[in-house]
């Protein structure tokens, strides 16, 4: 499904990412971890096309993300890529509701259609009666929840997670990670985490483990260029 290949990334003279290469199934939970500075959120960030690399390729499923640029990337980002960040980045002034649905808006679907499973997915996660709230009158959690629900909006290929429970108490940490759990079961949907929480990341299918800009124990010619969906 997901693809890179011999990925870095410098700023000057400082060599942030140094050959990495990545693949990713469709339905599966795969974790990044590895110590700070080791490079975990910048490859999410070249993985979800939010950043560019020095060099190397990305592609999810036939497409070769480093060639597409300015409109097309963000239009192909927006239709196929969720994310959800350590803070959840909740416009204040909008509704859960509103909050989920602006993905879905971006992206020229018929608004009420986009209501709808908007609708759906807040009662998913537990939070049909939250819906018209907004984010100052939500719990942490349920705020996390409300990015979640927004990051699945438009049905996404892959759904990035960069520290998603790092602003969690550890009741809503494990929850979070249940609902991961939860969302590839029902919808077979799949995640890349970047996490420091060594108690959540063995409950992914996979863990990946990052140092001094590199996988560890990663060999690049074992693997395929291309992974079919």
């Amino acid at each position: 499904m997901l693809t890179a290949r011999n990925l870095t990334k410098n700023y000057s003279n400082l060599h942030v990412l140094k050959g990495v290469s990545v693949s990713v199934s469709a339905g599966e939970i795969v974790t990044i971890v590895g110590s700070s500075g080791a490079g975990k959120s910048t490859l999410l960030h070249l993985l979800g096309t939010l950043d560019t690399p020095t060099s190397g390729e990305v592609w999810l499923n036939d497409v070769n993300l480093t060639l597409l640029k300015g409109n097309a990337l963000a239009d192909f980002r927006n239709r196929h890529m969720g994310f959800i960040f350590q803070f959840h980045h909740l416009l204040p002034e909008f509704s859960a509701l509103e909050n989920v649905c602006i993905p879905g808006f971006i992206a020229g679907v018929k608004k009420s259609a986009v209501k709808e499973r908007a609708a759906f997915l807040l009662e998913t996660l537990g939070l049909g009666n939250r819906k018209d709230h907004k984010p100052n009158e939500l719990s942490g959690g349920e705020q996390q929840r409300v990015a979640v629900a927004r990051a699945l909006i438009n049905t996404p290929d892959i759904v990035m997670a960069d520290e998603p429970t790092g602003n969690l108490d550890s009741k809503n940490a494990r929850e979070l990670h249940q609902l991961f759990i939860e969302l590839r079961d029902k919808f077979r949907q799949t995640f890349i985490i970047v996490t420091h929480n060594e108690e959540l990341a063995p409950l992914s299918d996979r863990q990946l483990v990052m140092k001094d800009g590199r996988m560890v124990g990663q060999e690049i010619d074992d693997l395929p260029l291309i992974i079919g969906k």
